[in-house]
């Protein structure tokens, strides 16, 4: 009889679990070296973080101090890391360039000597997020980057020269990261000619579903998981507290548009990691274009914090 029950627990176990569901690793998308000592961190128990920093920072001393500590903070707290790459940050002129794959592949090898241990790599971070100036530096990528023109081929010959680079079993290439937008019609166009222009197919794309998760629908996640056939990670993606005047501040918005954001992490197993972005607030919320921390400025948590720690996932419809 012994032998039975469990062979039936597992059965009703696993009808329990929604068709297409899967697991997937939660993290933390952040710029901070801080979020990771902070005393209200570990409570949420992320396993994975992502950075983002200039394909060129081996020739930025400001921007490799700052790579420096958030590493060592990360790997303090026992995160798997991933880092994806942009644009220059040493001017805004060189920000506005898109870098040969030359001297690109150079930067990378850099970067790979440099940092033996990272073996998530993402070759260039929002590919299809045009450029634009705010408080007087580069946001976005380069123009060329970003056009549906060229930017495609472009960012597949960074994804193959990446694979060059980091070879191996051990390393893990995310062949491109590409935000949804209001319009995902757009970003489609532009994941199917990089597709096109990508060998071999990455196993894994990453995808900001900043759109549906803060609009409350599944149309963007469920037209990009048709259009791609791999695994999926979510590399940003998170409850938006302000943006502009398309989101005016709120928090309580925001803590259900997390909800939302678990409910399409667990929509489909091909979504295979999450990551937050972003753990801490900016200085001034007031005052800032974007928001989607989970903290305030002076360290108290937001609704959303208690969102994520539940990982209570709610409905995607208003």
């Amino acid at each position: 009889m012994r032998r039975l029950l469990l062979p039936i627990a597992l059965l009703i176990a696993a009808l329990a679990v929604p068709a297409g569901a899967g697991a997937y690793t939660l993290g933390v998308s952040d710029q901070q070296a801080g979020t990771f000592t902070n005393p209200d961190f570990a409570a949420l128990k992320f396993k994975a973080a992502r950075y983002i920093t200039p394909y060129d920072v081996m020739e930025s001393p400001a921007d490799k101090a700052q790579l420096d500590a958030w590493l060592n903070a990360a790997r303090g707290a026992r995160q798997k890391i991933l880092v994806s790459f942009e644009h220059s940050h040493r001017s805004n002129s060189r920000a506005l360039k898109a870098p040969s794959v030359a001297a690109y592949t150079k930067e990378l090898k850099k970067f790979k000597k440099a940092y033996p241990f990272v073996r998530d790599i993402s070759p260039w971070n929002e590919v299809n997020r045009c450029h634009a100036l705010r408080d007087g530096s580069v946001q976005g990528q380069p123009t060329k980057i970003c056009s549906l023109t060229t930017g495609p081929k472009l960012t597949a010959q960074y994804y193959m020269a990446a694979r060059k680079v980091f070879t191996g079993s051990k390393y893990r290439i995310v062949g491109l990261d590409v935000l949804d937008e209001q319009n995902v019609n757009k970003t489609i166009k532009y994941l199917q000619s990089f597709l096109r222009h990508a060998s071999p197919d990455p196993k894994i794309i990453g995808f900001h579903n900043y759109s549906d998760t803060n609009r409350f629908s599944t149309t963007r996640t469920k037209r990009v998981l048709q259009t791609f056939r791999g695994k999926v990670w979510l590399t940003e993606t998170g409850g938006i507290v302000k943006l502009g005047s398309s989101f005016p501040f709120s928090t309580s918005r925001a803590a259900k548009a997390l909800g939302c954001m678990f409910t399409l992490a667990k929509s489909n197993s091909r979504v295979s990691a999450l990551f937050v972005y972003q753990y801490n607030a900016p200085p001034n919320p007031a005052t800032a274009f974007f928001d989607a921390g989970l903290i305030n400025p002076d360290g108290t948590p937001r609704p959303g914090y208690a969102t994520v720690k539940s990982r209570k996932a709610r409905s995607c419809h208003k």
